[in-house]
């Protein structure tokens, strides 16, 4: 008998890292009993926009650079989409789709003129391709297009945790004040002994200086689009299409206000993005009063400077913490790399004589 079944793992959030952590866990160590305490989960029928899985577009748009950072984030980008197509192919009921992506940029970095045809951009044989001169809107200098996924986000986190519940794990509905707190609470529930937590907790309990909220509005509308297109503009603004599967919509957006504590949706804001997605895109909707509005969405992202934070703590003799979270808007496209690094550490941190 594994020493695990005496000694569980808790993973602190439901949100699209916790989820992914909790059931590849569960996947690789079956054995383990594997707890998920979270505050809100994808059943709460009113999620905060702090509950940002919940309001996220969500699509993979990969981003280039040479910063470390950067680096990092690619490789669990392209691991993730690795997963992704796996799901998308095995379980089209979990809302995950590949489909064309489209870019165009209007003040493109050196790194992004570099790429040529060909190229891995999003994954390996993502059929990259930079577009002419020609292909490209008015005002923009460059663009490309290649094969992506985008998801439905609330069947896909149900889909997770359902498989989750069904394979033995337990689900837990409380907040906990901090990530420490949760071998406190584990005791009081009769949970047994616990030597690790998993903290996924998107912010940290705003216990980290590095975390800042991205405030993030967008709109949910019913016509479907048959690509996801990303537009940056000069000015740092974006403007982009993300359809939902499995007859979700497509989110129009979007904003990234850094700090901004609004958690309700702006009007202005709303008619803003739309007239700004019919100007760009007259192939999906020509004109504001033809779009037929589902929901208006705010999330706050957890973006941390510096990246995902995931490393160990040694809390006291014998409990770590090991953290996974921080991934702002970029929760979705790295969720099964981080997943896999964190599930790494916390191999790491399982006692020598238990080790997983």
């Amino acid at each position: 008998m594994s020493p695990f079944q005496e000694d569980p793992i808790i993973v602190i959030g439901a949100g699209v890292t916790g989820l992914s952590v909790a059931t590849l866990l569960q996947s690789q160590y079956p054995e383990i009993r594997i707890t998920i305490i979270a505050a809100e989960t994808p059943t709460t029928t009113s999620p905060s926009a702090d509950y940002a899985s919940m309001w996220a577009g969500a699509h993979y748009r990969p981003i280039a650079g040479s910063t470390a950072q950067l680096k990092q984030e690619a490789e669990m980008a392209q691991r993730t989409a690795k997963v992704m197509r796996r799901i998308a192919q095995e379980s089209p009921e979990a809302g995950v789709a590949f489909l064309q992506g489209v870019e165009y940029l209007e003040d493109p970095p050196e790194e992004i003129l570099r790429l040529k045809t060909g190229d891995v951009y999003a994954s390996t044989n993502d059929e990259f391709r930079v577009l002419e001169h020609a292909e490209l809107p008015f005002g923009a200098k460059w663009g490309c297009e290649y094969r992506t996924w985008c998801v439905n986000v609330q069947p896909y986190c149900q889909w997770l945790l359902d498989r989750f519940i069904t394979n033995g794990g337990q689900l837990i509905g409380h907040r906990l004040s901090s990530a420490a707190d949760a071998f406190d609470f584990a005791r009081q529930i009769g949970l047994g002994r616990v030597k690790i937590i998993v903290n996924c907790s998107g912010r940290n309990f705003d216990q980290d200086p590095k975390v800042k909220i991205i405030r993030g509005q967008t709109v949910l509308v019913k016509q479907r689009y048959s690509k996801t297109v990303t537009r940056q503009n000069r000015d740092g603004t974006w403007t982009f299409l993300i359809p939902r599967p499995n007859g979700g919509g497509t989110i129009v957006g979007g904003t990234k206000e850094i700090g901004d504590p609004e958690t309700r949706p702006r009007p202005e804001t709303r008619q803003k993005l739309l007239e700004q997605a019919a100007q760009a895109y007259p192939d999906f909707v020509d004109s504001v009063d033809k779009f037929e509005v589902l929901k208006e969405n705010v999330g706050r992202r957890p973006w941390r400077e510096g990246g995902f934070r995931i490393e160990t703590e040694s809390v006291a003799p014998g409990q770590r913490i090991v953290h996974g979270y921080g991934g702002g808007g970029r929760g979705y496209e790295l969720s099964w790399g981080a997943a896999e690094r964190i599930v790494e550490l916390v191999k790491a941190s399982a006692p020598a004589k238990a080790r997983l």
